[in-house]
């Protein structure tokens, strides 16, 4: 395959999702939490948003091993390798910790970015649909070879 066919899956499959999870899990903690700007819920928000992350790394494994195997490129291959989950404990756990920052910037970004009208009103909705589309339109790009049986029509 194409690295730039690669490339297109993985922004549209993987990348805008996953920055989509990190903007649902800053607006819905903002949302929900009452007194969110203290630092300490600020961190137990960005922990419990992390293992999140972790969950959602899970469910897309084998799309990411599949791509990962259709590439020669070897940055592309380092970004595929992020999201990656069977790898040893050291690069988990770097993992987990980059997600904890990426889940309490994403906490405060969207504390000191939205209204309280804006988190608490339709913002979500508007993640979502991003995500939805973009999902989409990766599976569609890649859907025979992302199949479960490649061979079927």
């Amino acid at each position: 395959m194409k690295k730039s066919h690669v490339l297109l899956v993985f922004t549209f499959l993987l990348l805008i999702p996953y920055i989509c999870s990190l903007a649902i899990i800053g607006i819905g903690y903002n949302a929900l939490v009452l007194h969110s700007a203290e630092i300490c819920r600020t961190i137990i928000g960005a922990l419990v948003g992390s293992i999140i992350m972790f969950a959602v790394k899970a469910t897309i494994q084998r799309p990411v091993d599949l791509l990962a195997v259709q590439t020669n490129d070897g940055l592309l291959k380092q970004l595929l390798r992020f999201f990656s989950i069977r790898r040893r404990y050291f690069f988990l756990f770097a993992n987990i910790v980059l997600d904890f920052i990426l889940c309490f910037a994403s906490t405060y970004l969207a504390r000191s970015i939205l209204t309280l009208d804006q988190i608490v009103g339709n913002s979500i909705g508007f993640v979502l649909l991003i995500m939805f589309v973009s999902t989409c339109l990766g599976a569609y790009v890649e859907y025979d070879n992302l199949s479960i049986d490649p061979q079927q029509h």
